[in-house]
């Protein structure tokens, strides 16, 4: 009887501290899980072949540690995404975030109003928890045009 109530104690013990295996009901193992927690907003307008600035956060909501990833920047219309630019992430710690700026290019083949899309492990170099969410809109969109011609 006593050693039941021991084990018990060691065993309420250790998932408390989070020292237990992490695991899931199914079985599963821990895994990172990478998303994009913040993303800057595109300029209203943008000239086919030049590029803008962004800046993201990409963050390991998962419980191990996430390798080295790149987060890769779309402009998106009708369901089609263009990619347009990335960034390397270093590895990222569990509850751990990446912030960091890289040049979106609008390429010459897009004219039109796009959303700017972030992805997190666009490669999918990283086996996750979650790979559907991933990715964040910009909350404006940005128009594409031709560039001015030279004076």
């Amino acid at each position: 009887m006593r050693f039941q109530v021991i084990a018990g104690a060691l065993v309420v013990s250790l998932f408390a501290s989070g020292l237990a295996p992490a695991s899931t009901s199914t079985g599963n193992t821990a895994r990172p899980d990478l998303v994009v927690s913040s993303l800057s907003n595109p300029p209203a307008v943008a000239f086919q072949g030049r590029g803008f600035a962004v800046t993201d956060r990409t963050r390991n909501i998962g419980g191990v540690t996430a390798r080295a990833t790149v987060t890769r920047y779309y402009l998106s219309a009708s369901g089609k995404r263009t990619a347009a630019g990335r960034r390397s992430v270093v590895p990222l710690r569990p509850q751990r975030s990446s912030r960091g700026s890289a040049t979106v290019t609008a390429p010459a083949t897009l004219q039109g109003t796009y959303s700017l899309v972030a992805c997190a492990d666009a490669g999918g170099a990283v086996r996750e928890s979650s790979e559907r969410n991933n990715c964040r809109t910009a909350a404006t969109t940005v128009i594409v045009r031709k560039p001015p011609p030279p004076v």
